[in-house]
């Protein structure tokens, strides 16, 4: 007789001796191969009760970012940052103060978000969110390099908090 049926032997009607845990009764078992498991073994599933052996916790793909990832996220952040910064400034000229500065910050967050969906092929999670805030910020950076006013770059933290925002939704 095994490990596994000699631990499925029951002691009292629907009571059973855990299979990891000897001299535990329980009266759960694994959802998936019926093996007893006491309270101390069991993992919380999506789908109920589960042993060691038959709920493997992993992360989704789309959060498990690698060193290719991180080095495409900061490329593209910085280049999107300059261009964006580049586009901000001629489109600030226009339309520097005021209401117009939440649709420049919704229009920088959804921007950023698919720069990085393209860059690292939709990755998710607080690098990402990261990288995105990070090129929002060098884009509003690029309004002191170009010599935009101080009083309307400051005005324009409206927009980058915005969009960071915006990105923070799209990529958590």
């Amino acid at each position: 007789m095994s490990a596994e049926e000699s631990a499925a032997t029951e002691l009292a009607p629907g009571v059973y001796e855990c299979a990891r845990h000897p001299g535990v009764e329980t009266g759960l078992r694994c959802g998936r191969c019926e093996t007893p498991i006491c309270p101390r073994c069991m993992v919380l599933s999506p789908v109920g009760a589960r042993c060691p052996a038959c709920a493997p916790v992993t992360r989704a793909p789309m959060y498990t970012v690698k060193r290719r990832d991180i080095l495409a996220a900061g490329g593209a952040s910085l280049v999107g940052g300059i261009v964006m910064g580049f586009l901000w400034a001629w489109v600030g000229i226009w339309f520097s103060y005021g209401f117009f500065l939440i649709f420049l910050g919704i229009g920088l967050g959804y921007a950023f978000t698919r720069i990085l969906d393209w860059a690292t092929r939709g990755k998710r999670g607080p690098v990402m969110v990261a990288f995105a805030i990070g090129g929002i910020v060098i884009a509003w950076g690029m309004q002191w390099v170009l010599g935009i006013p101080a009083q309307i770059v400051r005005f324009e933290l409206l927009a980058v908090g915005i969009g960071g925002y915006f990105a923070y939704q799209n990529l958590r």
